[in-house]
């Protein structure tokens, strides 16, 4: 038995394995060493998750209780047709004055109004075009101050609107007056002119059967043509026409400024055109909208969750490694092997 040595360089297969695999970096991570991390701070992990929930669960059950309430208005303007002609024409949109409605929300004025320093944060207005259904909702403390609350923004929203489509039935009546006083003084200017043209039109004149059927073949009235002087009749006839246009023009004249001088007849005329029907009236709701306990708690335990299982793996990251065995060098000599000869 003789022994003999060993050299690198003889090329054994499972010496250069292990050398190669001793001489490469350790960086792969793999799912083992994933699961062996959460393994070791599961009861930090499930700590922190619970104490997250149970924490925000108890601090949303003392908090103060909000409630809200809602009503669902359908907005419509009736027929011009049946009401006052020309006076509740041009009336702006339903749309544009629920939106802008809504941008009024805040402003000092309607602040004022609803008696609190910021109304967006406590009370909500939504126009729906397609359905045409106006939402108004309002904040409270308890279920009656939250219906109290939208019962005061029902009435503050009727009085917005009531007063635009009064803002607009003023501007009407402006022209409508102006424009029957122009009419009042034609009519006037032109009985002037018929009174100086019958002071030289004779009364009679004589009738004449010829004259009457060639008036009355170019369509004068058969009453004109067939008169003792048909032209003393056809100015009587003129003069009777502008009498009553004037009479119209000031019956016109005396409706409008009356209606000009008594908002409250504006008010009640804008009432009849502008149809607010409730179809859901301010009520008490049953739940508050929050805080709403089970949604944070769940909320919170999934962040704690997260923020758990991140420190985890942080604080594997920078933990100190532990020295791990020197691997065997290329140049190691190993024991040699006996042989037998």
């Amino acid at each position: 038995m003789c022994l003999s040595g060993f050299t690198p360089s003889s090329g054994i297969p499972w010496y250069n394995q292990a050398v190669n695999e001793a001489a490469q970096p350790q960086d792969e991570i793999s799912l083992r060493d994933l699961y062996l991390v959460l393994k070791r701070n599961a009861r930090m992990i499930l700590a922190v998750t619970l104490g997250a929930a149970l924490v925000t669960f108890a601090i949303s059950m003392i908090l103060p209780k909000t409630y809200r309430s809602q009503a669902n208005l359908s907005l419509s303007v009736t027929s011009q047709q049946q009401l006052s002609g020309q006076i509740l024409a041009n009336l702006p949109s339903l749309s544009g004055l629920a939106g802008s409605f809504q941008d009024r929300l805040e402003t000092r004025e309607l602040a004022q109004s609803l008696g609190v320093a910021n109304p967006a944060s406590r009370y909500q207005a939504k126009f729906d075009d397609k359905t045409g259904i106006w939402r108004l909702s309002a904040k409270g403390s308890s279920p009656e101050e939250a219906r109290r609350a939208t019962e005061k923004l029902l009435a503050t929203a009727r009085d917005f609107l009531e007063s635009k489509l009064a803002q607009t039935v003023n501007s009407n009546l402006a022209a409508l007056l102006a424009q029957a006083r122009i009419d009042a003084e034609s009519a006037q200017i032109g009985l002037q002119e018929i009174k100086k043209a019958l002071a030289n039109t004779p009364p009679t004149v004589g009738a004449d059967a010829a004259v009457a059927s060639a008036l009355e073949s170019q369509g004068v009235n058969p009453l004109v043509a067939r008169a003792t002087s048909p032209a003393y009749a056809s100015l009587k006839l003129q003069e009777a026409n502008l009498r009553s246009q004037l009479a119209q023009a000031q019956a016109r004249i005396e409706t409008y400024s009356r209606l000009a001088r008594n908002p409250q007849e504006i008010r009640t005329l804008v009432g009849q055109a502008l149809q607010i029907q409730p179809l859901v009236a301010p009520s008490e709701p049953l739940r508050p909208v929050s805080p709403r306990p089970l949604l944070y708690a769940a909320i919170a335990a999934v962040l704690g969750l997260i923020l758990s299982v991140f420190w985890a793996f942080l604080a594997e990251a920078l933990a100190p490694r532990r020295p791990e065995p020197e691997a065997a060098s290329p140049h190691t000599i190993l024991p040699a092997k006996e042989t037998v000869h």
